[in-house]
């Protein structure tokens, strides 16, 4: 953030461009310690031998250290994009990229090859921020800045001015490496790119067919603030011939034609192209040649201050390909996996009416939240309930009870179970928070032991003497409990369950539905508990199934559900296995975890995960 009294030091000075300039690269060789002894251009903007000037200098440089930690060369181009007046930025739309952005678009281009002998232009080069960044890359490879300059970078940029700062720039990365020569060879020209011709101005250029990379961020000019030159000028292209003319539209042509095969563009700008009218022709184009086409949505995020711009990251191989799309907050960029992007046929959109890559935002938003950590299979062991098959008849709500029978009513008849036949059971179905729990607890008449570890049924002699009310109970409803599976199955005993599922399951639980309009997991620590009619993931680690209960009754997950699973009336959905194992838990830190924990708003725990997962608009379902 730039102060307020440096705003005045620069303003001050806004049309004079060569005070301007000098001030700023004056301030940042006494700020940090460079000492320029030959280079003719520096030496030309250095503040040496004026008493007012050097007044000026002092009181500048300490307005400077007051909102800098360090005057680098990033705080220099920022410096030199602000100081651009707003008429000129209007018309020739320089608008200054942040370095997390050109170090993201530098990493997935030039950066993946290791070759020293590339070739890279931007073709509205501004203050040369890409060049800058492009030339360190190549340096840290053992080359010299001087060759680097005179060999793999270009620009051109319609201001004087722009060419003139970068030139400056280069020059003061050089000199600060100790290349301190009197004059460098630069391949930067003042042009509009919409009529300059690279082969007619770079015999080596039009050697090599082309450049092997293109990056910047091309010009943010709408119609209204175009001149009538470039108007004019814009009208040879074709992807410039429909609606009203945005100037970043025909940089992708522009850009593409001057690139090798094989080469690639790598560009930050507005959005729009691939749903607007006046995008139309790009899109055709886009399709045409089939590019291969990564290209990372921003959405409605402002990624640039000060500027209200809907922007996306192009990377653009001149190959045959499909388009990889992802959407993503600025703040994750660094973090983005090959897993988040969706690869679209270009057959499947339709240039006329626009690339419908928002209808994408929910693909994408499942596919990162399965993608983001474990899954919740590989998590947790996941168990459906018990089944008797006959629960109405196995399972009771006591009336009441004394230290050794439950007491009960059952079609008008009084009945006393011993309490040593009973397990406490529950429903999940019906449970919505842990305080539920106890009121809702049943108690499942159980005829079995453990044997070595192994569920055995009861000898019905053993089984009569020695629980009689019991065995009692189940003889009345003999005939009943014949009925299960419509009476066509024979089992080891008349008063065996159904099924033999889940009835030895042990541990700490989170009890969730089959069914239900909202995610409702509830967690307990009673390790035998059983249960029916719903799911538990089971698990010994009580904070991990604490975590889990917290993302598992978040929006988040809830919106994971509604699009993944089942739907059934009055906006119930299934929480089946099948539909939810693929989930994910993001990786999280214990600084995270804690976080999650500590969190007492349902408003922040979604906000955190969505941020988290790199969710974006899952509100929308």
């Amino acid at each position: 953030m730039i102060s307020s009294r440096v705003t005045y030091f620069l303003k001050k000075h806004y049309y004079d461009t060569f005070k301007i300039n000098r001030l700023i690269v004056s301030a940042f060789c006494l700020i940090n310690k460079v000492e320029v002894k030959n280079n003719k251009l520096l030496l030309k903007h250095i503040i040496a031998n004026d008493y007012e000037e050097e007044n000026l200098l002092n009181e500048f440089i300490v307005e400077l250290q007051k909102t800098y930690k360090n005057f680098d060369f990033e705080a220099v181009i920022n410096l030199f994009e602000f100081v651009i007046s707003p008429k000129e930025k209007e018309v020739n739309g320089a608008i200054y990229t942040p370095k997390y952005i050109r170090d993201y678009i530098i990493s997935q281009t030039l950066e993946k090859n290791s070759s020293n002998l590339i070739t890279i232009c931007d073709i509205a080069c501004g203050c040369g921020g890409f060049l800058i960044d492009s030339a360190i890359v190549l340096h840290k490879r053992g080359v010299s800045y001087s060759e680097i300059f005179q060999n793999n970078i270009y620009g051109v940029d319609v201001a004087s001015y722009s060419i003139e700062r970068t030139k400056l720039l280069l020059s003061l990365l050089a000199v600060s490496q100790g290349e301190d020569k009197e004059t460098f060879n630069f391949n930067l020209f003042e042009g509009n790119s919409l009529d300059f011709d690279w082969f007619e101005n770079s015999e080596e250029i039009q050697k090599s067919k082309g450049f092997d990379y293109i990056l910047g961020n091309p010009p943010y000019v709408s119609a209204e603030n175009i001149d009538e030159e470039s108007k004019k000028l814009a009208t040879k292209f074709k992807t410039a011939n429909i609606g009203k003319l945005d100037l970043y539209i025909p940089f992708f042509e522009i850009a593409l034609g001057w690139l090798k095969q094989d080469g690639v563009l790598g560009y930050i700008t507005v959005n729009s192209f691939y749903r607007s009218l006046n995008g139309r022709n790009l899109r055709s184009f886009f399709s045409e040649n089939q590019y291969n086409f990564k290209l990372v949505d921003f959405g409605d995020e402002q990624v640039f201050k000060g500027r209200i711009t809907y922007t996306c990251i192009c990377l653009i191989q001149n190959d045959k390909g499909n388009i990889s799309y992802t959407n993503t907050n600025s703040t994750r960029l660094n973090k983005l996996s090959n897993s988040e992007f969706l690869q679209i046929n270009y057959n499947s959109l339709s240039d006329y009416d626009g690339w419908l890559l928002d209808d994408y935002n929910t693909t994408l938003n499942i596919k990162k939240l399965e993608n983001s950590g474990e899954k919740l299979e590989d998590i947790v062991d996941i168990k459906n309930g018990f089944a008797t098959l006959r629960n109405k008849i196995y399972l009771l709500k006591p009336n009441s009870e004394d230290e050794v029978y439950f007491y009960f009513s059952k079609n008008g008849k009084d009945y006393r179970i011993e309490k040593g036949i009973c397990r406490r059971a529950i429903k999940p179905n019906i449970l919505k928070k842990e305080e539920e729990i106890e009121e809702k607890i049943e108690y499942l008449i159980f005829p079995y032991h453990t044997d070595s570890d192994k569920l055995k049924i009861f000898d019905e002699s053993f089984f009569s003497s020695t629980f009689k009310e019991a065995y009692r109970y189940l003889e009345d409803h003999k005939q009943e409990l014949a009925k299960r599976d419509n009476g066509n199955k024979e089992y080891e005993k008349w008063y065996a369950f159904g099924r033999n599922q889940a009835l030895m399951i042990k541990g700490q639980k989170l009890l969730f539905p089959y069914l239900s309009n909202k995610p409702y997991f509830v967690y307990t620590d009673n390790e035998d508990l059983l249960f029916y009619n719903g799911y538990a993931m089971i698990d010994n680690d009580k904070e991990k199934l604490c975590l889990l209960q917290i993302i598992l009754n978040s929006d988040i997950f809830w919106y994971y559900v509604k699009v993944k699973s089942k739907p059934y009336s009055s906006g119930y959905y299934s929480f089946a296995k099948n539909y939810i194992k693929f989930f994910t838990i993001p990786n999280l830190t214990n600084k995270e975890k804690q976080t999650l924990f500590n969190y007492k708003r349902e408003a922040s725990i979604n906000k955190f995960l969505a941020k988290k997962y790199g969710l974006v608009n899952y509100n929308e379902k």
